[in-house]
């Protein structure tokens, strides 16, 4: 047992207020947090233990106000514990099946549901503010002696460039990682899990976000969402926050790979930040 796994299993015990906390399996999707399925009196549960340097990327005090403010909703489940500080977070486990272990487009229906659910709703959160999160991931791969590459700067450019030329859209309350890996469907209902990321923003954004399967995935669901065969001003704006969401992925794979965490973690993020590039580089080619 690690010291990670070790370490879970005593706090699940002390917030539990048990003794018989045991491991049941990792669950696996994020690319450096750890997050264990715990057993413990006939009740499961799952407990995340942030991985080294997620600080950088995720406040925690803006995560928990998420979770309260979207608890209404019934979109998630239900936190048990969570520290602000270590970002430690204690919730019950969901039986059901992940999205991302389907063909995905046959639970379009259940999905948007759950999106129009949220976007729909009345709740407020603080502002995704992509461009003024994108410039400080930016800033966190500078501070690691990293030089953005001129395709960068240039794909950041055409970027803001297609940005300009969009239609204002009211933003709403979203996901925004909003992916099949964070969508368990239990028969009955889909819960959206993992709120670390969610803000006020443009809903296409939350569709785009399923080009994490597959760009595919992502076009299926926007059709599915708008009722018709989309427009070309709507895929448009798909690909727009697509190619948005590869750059700021490339930016977190550079700094997970600068501060040493694909050695550690045996995942050659460098190899990830590549393929974002050419991703965001496809995408900006069909604006």
């Amino acid at each position: 047992m690690t010291d990670v796994e070790k370490y879970i299993v005593e706090r699940s015990n002390e917030i539990l207020n048990a003794n018989d906390a045991k491991l049941a399996k990792r669950l696996l999707g994020g690319m450096s947090n750890y997050t264990y399925v715990v057993e413990s009196e006939g009740q499961k549960y799952t407990f995340r233990v942030p991985g080294k340097h997620a600080e950088a990327f995720v406040n925690r005090d803006d995560e928990l106000e998420c979770l309260n403010a979207i608890k209404p909703l019934g979109l998630n489940n239900e936190t048990i514990y969570f520290d602000t500080i270590s970002g430690d977070k204690m919730a019950r486990y969901v039986e059901g099946t992940i999205l991302s272990d389907t063909d995905i487009v046959s639970y379009n229906d259940v999905s948007v549901n759950a999106l129009k659910k949220l976007h729909e709703s009345s709740v407020l959160l603080r502002d995704y503010d992509p461009f003024g999160r994108l410039a400080t991931y930016e800033t966190l791969c500078k501070e690691q002696d990293f030089e953005h590459p001129h395709e960068y700067i240039d794909l950041k450019r055409r970027l803001l460039e297609v940005r300009e030329s969009l239609p204002a859209v009211k933003h709403v309350p979203c996901h925004c990682d909003y992916q099949p890996t964070n969508l368990v469907f239990d028969g009955e209902k889909l819960f959206v899990l993992d709120w670390e990321y969610a803000g006020m923003n443009d809903p296409f954004y939350d569709i785009a976000c399923y080009g994490n399967a597959g760009l595919d995935k992502a076009l299926s669901l926007l059709e599915a969402y708008v009722g018709h065969e989309p427009t070309a001003e709507e895929l448009r704006r798909l690909y727009y926050h697509r190619a948005f969401q590869c750059l700021q992925w490339y930016n977190v794979a550079i700094y997970k790979d600068k501060v040493g965490l694909s050695e550690e973690l045996k995942m050659d993020f460098a190899k990830v930040a590549h393929f974002f590039m050419g991703g965001a580089k496809d995408l900006l080619s069909k604006c």
